[in-house]
Formats: structure tokens, sequence, C-alpha cells
């Protein structure tokens, strides 16, 4: 009974993209400190599956196909805007997964989950905790656990475990479940043999020309991810999108996500052309903004400032407006070069830029300054982005492959841990 009703609250939490709305329940706690060493699993949470037959599985309205681990052809679920697959594998509880046909928020799927669950007048989740972070099929995958406990009859209390894992594919997001102790490593495999398997009949969309995946971690434990991809438009115009998934421990309100988009569009001189953003918080959007290149004034302004008009909204607040830049709003390859060659190879001991960052201020550009520290490093910088301040580490070609700065949950890291092309192996990545 207790699997069934948590596995209820997950159907709808995961029928469609939208974040379920619930009632107020107790907080959930910050999770325990990581120990030194994990436990070694015993008893139930042992258990483990040898590799089952494989299922071909195409759903009826033509929108996608893949190859399953089960014990007999999974079940499938029409919902608006997902399909759901239950997955049996043999053992007290099915494997249930989400395919959704558009993009959704890693963070916010996850943390929609645990307030569906919360929601439940039995439930009582105590922690979201990522357990790996990886790329598969040239998506970012993210693995949780949900530990949570279960009123019962009397004063009694149950617990157990919601295995998730949500894989950020452009094209088909996953959102996977098993609610039933063990079978850690064959969530794991099972669930990444979806995600490979998992495609869109038909002509397969244009590769990507660079990805980049960061892990995140908070106070050294596991919080999320940081994934951008490059793609060339066509004519020398290019585009970049970055995505940014945090799931930040309990608070008063309990635990946290975060969930940020930017999509950067440059001409053929790598100058930018228009910038998307996108910050959503538990699911909900908080702001959306597009910033826009204006073309040259004719006859030439007197000053050789380069002029952009916003907008957007920001929570219920309208955005628009326009402001200028003597520098120019830099892109991320901007900043990179400038690295590489004003601070690494070059002279300088500092470097500025000006960026878009519509969070602090949507009305003008926010300054960067880009410092040498060579005490901490021949690589190690400080990076000044308007009144925040972090420490870092690039790598030869600019890039940075570590940071670290302190946010009010804790001291929040970024580790650069995946990229085609491998780093300085070719400049030209956007």
């Amino acid at each position: 009974m207790r699997r069934l009703a948590l596995l209820m609250c997950l159907t709808s939490a995961c029928a469609g993209p939208s974040v379920t709305t619930v009632r107020p329940e107790p907080p959930m706690p910050p999770p325990p400190a990581p120990s030194k060493a994990p436990p070694v699993p015993s008893g139930p949470a042992a258990r483990e599956l040898a590799p089952l037959p494989l299922q071909r599985v195409t759903s009826t309205e033509g929108i996608f196909t893949a190859e399953v681990e089960a014990v007999a052809a999974p079940k499938l679920t029409r919902h608006e805007g997902s399909t759901r697959l239950e997955i049996p594998l043999g053992t007290e509880a099915p494997l249930s997964c989400f395919v959704y046909e558009r993009p959704i928020d890693a963070a916010g799927a996850v943390i929609a989950v645990a307030k569906a669950a919360q929601g439940h007048r039995s439930v009582s989740v105590r922690s979201l905790t990522p357990t790996d972070v990886s790329v598969v099929a040239g998506a970012p995958v993210m693995f949780v656990d949900m530990d949570y406990e279960v009123a019962t009859s009397g004063d009694r209390v149950s617990a157990g475990r919601l295995k998730l894992m949500v894989s950020a594919s452009p094209e088909l997001p996953l959102l996977c479940a098993h609610d039933e102790p063990g079978y850690a490593r064959t969530f794991q495999r099972i669930t990444t043999g979806i995600a490979t398997t998992l495609q869109v009949p038909g002509q397969p969309r244009a590769p990507v020309s660079m990805t980049e995946l960061r892990v995140l971690k908070l106070d050294g434990r596991l919080a999320g991810f940081e994934w951008r991809t490059g793609r060339s438009l066509g004519g020398g115009t290019q585009r970049t999108e970055a995505f940014t998934s945090l799931l930040l421990p309990g608070s008063e309100n309990g635990p946290r996500a975060e969930d940020r988009t930017i999509t950067t569009v440059t001409d053929d001189a790598g100058q930018l052309l228009e910038q998307r953003h996108a910050y959503a918080e538990n699911g909900g959007l908080k702001l959306q903004v597009t910033l826009r290149r204006d073309r040259p004034s004719k006859p030439p302004r007197p000053m050789p400032a380069t002029a952009y008009r916003y907008e957007g909204r920001q929570g219920s607040r309208t955005l628009k407006g326009h402001f200028t830049s003597i520098r120019g709003v830099a892109t991320e390859e901007m900043i990179r070069t400038g690295i590489r060659d004003g601070l690494l190879t070059g002279d300088a001991s500092e470097v500025l830029f000006d960026v878009y960052r519509p969070e602090a201020d949507a009305t003008a550009p926010t300054e960067v300054v880009l410092r040498r520290t060579p005490a901490a490093g021949p690589r190690a910088l400080t990076v000044t982005t308007g009144t925040v301040t972090e420490e870092a580490r690039a790598d030869a070609s600019g890039a940075l492959e570590w940071t670290e700065r302190i946010l009010p949950e804790g001291r929040l890291t970024t580790e650069l841990v995946y990229a085609t092309p491998a780093p300085g192996k070719d400049d030209s990545r956007p």
C-alpha cells in the first residue's frame, strides 16, 4: 500500500511538464553531511538483477522508439505531452518512465516528484541526494535518491527510497523512477539503456559541434550540472545553449531547485546577435527575457557604442527597454579568448568585459573583471561579476575548468568533467 500511494503521487507529478500544485506540508530537512565512506548495502538494499531480455517499444503516435530491459512488454499510457512506460522487472514494483515531447527542467522535475509525494498526507520526504551525473546519448543525465518515510497504523513509520533518473535531452527528455529497496545498479543500467536507445523516427538532428559538462557540488556533495552545446546555423552564424540545473538543500520551505537556460546566437564575426535568458525556481518560471543587438545607426554614432534592446518578464513585471555598451556585450567565447590571450599568454594582469545578467540587472550590462592570481597557481583567476566574486582556474584554451563561490547554502564549486572536442584540440569552438 505504501508503494502504491507513492507511485500514484509520481504519476500526478509526471503527467506533463508543468509542476503539480500540492498543499503545504512539513518542510524537508537538509540531507545529512556525507560520511567518509558510504555504508555497503546489505539485505534487501543489496539486491540486483542480471540483464533482462530487451523489449522493443514504439509509441502508438510514432513519437519515439526505444529498447527496454524487461521481463515482458512494457505498458504504454498516453498523457498530455508525455507517455508513461510501466516496465515489469519481475520484482514487487515496476520501473516507471515518462518520455516528454518538449524540454523539461531537470532539477524542477525532481522537485515536482518530491512535492507530489510530500503532498500525500502519510508521506514525508526526508532528503533529495544526487548520486551521479553523466553524458548519455549526447545529453546530461542525473540520478537522484529520494529518501522518505510513511506513517502507518499507530505510531509506526516505514522508510523507503525512490530512485530517480532524469535525462535533459532536447528532443526526448526522460524521467524514470523505481520505488523498491535495492536494485540501484539495475536501475542505473536499465534507465541508461533506455536513454541510449530512445530516438525520434526519421532523419536525425544535425550533430552539435561542441559539448561541455560541468558537475556542481555544494560543500563537496553532488548538487547538479551545467551543460553547454554549440551548433552551426549556417553562414557563419552559431548558436550556443547553456543549461544549469541545481538542487539546493533544505531550508524552512524544503529543498529548492534552480534551472537556468541561456541561448546565444552570434554572427560570422562572433558578435552577439541575440541572447535569451530563462530562470525557473522549483519548476516555476521567474524570469524570461530576450536581448537583441540593434542594427548599426546611419550615420554612425560619434561614440562607437553598440545598442541593444531587451524584452520579457520578471515575475509579474514587464521588462522592455534599451541600453548601449562601449565594449559590446561579450559572449562566452570572447571571454575565453580574453583569458587565453590576455591573462595566460599575454602580459595583462586583468581583463574587463560587459555581459548581460538580467537576474541581477535587466536594464544594463554588468561588468566582469578577471584577474590573475599567480599565488594560487599558473592559471588561477578571480572573477568578479558585478558584486559577486569567485575563484577560478582556466584551461589552456581559456575555458574555466573549475570555479568556487560562496552561496548562503554553502560553498558551490563547478568542475569541467567532459568536453567534445577535448580542450585545446579545436580553438574554433563557439
